[in-house]
């Protein structure tokens, strides 16, 4: 079997046992790249690549290559995240400690709000479920606000509009 068809089986695999999209795609020379969005960290990921590598012959022409693990973050994770927090009443700590750790005025909350998420986000297993029912309608309405059209009638997506949207609440 070529390596090339391998690594479709590899992804697939990965993707049934993590219940995730898995991809699996050649970079450069013996480089590859295991991407996946939201789901299980990398250190997770890494753990199922690595015992699916040494578990048979099934994936041999792989076992060779380099292959970096990259998690990608998606908006409904990072709103789920938010979501959480709130609810646990952590954020207004979280966003005042980050500001006194950075000097930063006030008027960047957002911004702090932004990265203590993202760090959540970086710290949780399948971020993107719902930590409780209560939380969907939020999560809805900050995905929602993550994206706004611009005057050239095209649009952006951001965290940050998310931020701000969950501080004017």
């Amino acid at each position: 079997m070529n390596r090339s068809r391998e690594a479709i089986r590899l992804a697939e695999h990965l993707s049934q046992i993590t219940a995730i999209h898995v991809e699996l795609a050649h970079d450069s020379g013996a480089r590859w790249v295991l991407r996946w969005h939201d789901g299980p960290l990398r250190e997770e990921m890494r753990a199922h690549l690595d015992a699916a590598l040494a578990d048979s012959d099934r994936y041999a022409a792989m076992r060779d290559r380099t292959i970096g693990c990259s998690r990608l973050q998606t908006r409904q994770a990072w709103a789920a995240r938010a979501t959480a927090a709130r609810r646990e009443n952590v954020l207004a700590s979280a966003i005042a400690e980050s500001a006194v750790h950075k000097g930063e005025q006030e008027s960047d909350e957002a911004s702090a709000l932004w990265l203590y998420v993202r760090r959540l986000w970086e710290n949780t297993s399948y971020p993107e479920r719902v930590g409780a029912p209560e939380d969907a309608p939020l999560i809805e309405q900050l995905v929602a606000a993550s994206t706004r059209d611009l005057p050239s009638g095209s649009s952006t997506t951001s965290e940050l509009y998310m931020a701000q949207a969950l501080l004017a609440k």
